[in-house]
Formats: C-alpha cells, sequence, structure tokens
C-alpha cells in the first residue's frame, strides 16, 4: 500500500504541481476572501494539467445533486445561487469522493457552471491536487512585482465611489475590510457594481 501510495504522490501529484507551478504567475488568480487577500489556481489550469499527466479518460465526476435558487438584493435585482454535490474520481473509479461546490451569478446556467468547477477544485484537492492552493503557498509563484501590485492599498477615491455605486445598486458591502483591500481588488469591485448599474 505504502509502495503505491508513493506511486501515486510521483506519478501524478508531483508531475501536477510541476507543471502548474512552471506556469508561474498565469496560473494564479486572486479569490475575494474575507477582507483578505487569498490566491487560487484558474481552474483550465489545474484541468489542463491533469488531462495532460493522467489523460482526458482517466478522471472524472457525476452530478449527485443539485439546486439553483432565485434571491434579490434590496433593489429587486435578481442573482441565482447554485449548489451541487458530486462525486469525482481520479484514476481509479473505486477511490472516488463526494464534495460540495456553490456559486452565485447573475444567470441559472452560469451560477451552476461555477458551482460545478468550484467542487471540482476541492474534490481534486482531496487527491492533493493543486495542493498549495489550499496550502496557502501560491503567492510564492508570482514574481516580486505582481506580489507588491498585488498588495498596493486601494486609494481613498477607489473607496469612496465603491461606497457610492454601492448604494446606488443597493449592494451590501458591510462586510468588505477596507482597511486590507488592495488596489487591485478594488477596481474589481468597482468593474462589478458598474455593470450592476448598467443592468438595473
Amino acid at each position: 500500500m505504502a509502495k503505491q501510495n508513493a506511486n501515486y504522490w510521483e506519478t501524478i501529484v508531483e508531475k501536477i504541481d510541476s507543471i502548474l507551478e512552471k506556469e508561474g504567475a498565469p496560473a494564479v488568480q486572486e479569490v475575494p476572501g474575507r477582507g483578505r487577500t487569498l490566491f487560487g489556481y484558474k481552474p483550465q489550469f489545474v484541468i489542463d494539467a491533469l488531462n495532460q499527466v493522467v489523460g482526458a479518460n482517466s478522471w472524472g465526476y457525476e452530478v449527485l445533486d443539485h439546486s439553483v435558487e432565485k434571491v434579490e438584493n434590496k433593489k429587486g435585482e435578481t442573482r441565482f445561487l447554485a449548489y451541487v454535490k458530486l462525486r469525482l474520481w481520479v484514476v481509479d473509479r473505486g477511490s472516488a469522493k463526494e464534495v460540495f461546490g456553490g456559486s452565485e451569478n447573475y444567470t441559472p446556467g452560469d451560477a451552476l457552471k461555477g458551482a460545478v468547477t468550484d467542487a471540482i477544485q476541492k474534490g481534486l484537492s482531496l487527491f492533493s491536487i493543486g495542493r498549495k492552493a489550499y496550502r496557502g503557498e501560491l503567492k510564492e509563484l508570482l514574481p516580486q512585482k505582481e506580489q507588491e501590485k498585488k498588495e498596493v492599498k486601494a486609494t481613498a477615491k477607489q473607496v469612496e465611489f465603491i461606497r457610492k455605486l454601492a448604494q446606488e445598486t443597493g449592494t451590501d458591502i458591510s462586510k468588505l475590510n477596507f482597511n486590507r483591500l488592495t488596489s487591485e481588488r478594488a477596481s474589481k469591485i468597482i468593474e462589478e457594481l458598474i455593470a450592476k448599474r448598467k443592468v438595473s
């Protein structure tokens, strides 16, 4: 059994990690966190690396359950919350693991797609695939200048604009930690709020 585990680690986990590390910064994305900057792998990079190492037909998943709930914010804007439960396997169908995923989006299809992607990423982490994302080690893959850029604090103008847009769109920003908000994250929030304002 120990030999099998070592073989799995060397032939799959380490090879995939090596591919992802060689991709470097393009494979890493900022993930919205609770007032702090988190980093994760972009899903397609993980899937491409997995397909390259084990083959596209040597892993898969089955949707066991799913739901989509329609919700509305204070301004009556419609959003969709999706939940999925998957059974995911890698190489050996007998070692499948059941995982959950969730997502929120403006359309039911996009919400479900996001939930499936979320569940796949979480499921693969149970096989130690893309494990550095869940160990908080991805920042090391970013060049120093890229790290510094990510850590630049949001400006007073950005914060003021976010508050204004949030009020106009009825968006709850009470959980947003402005003290830890980076300039890049603030720019993304502003883009999202402007898009919401156009829709409303």
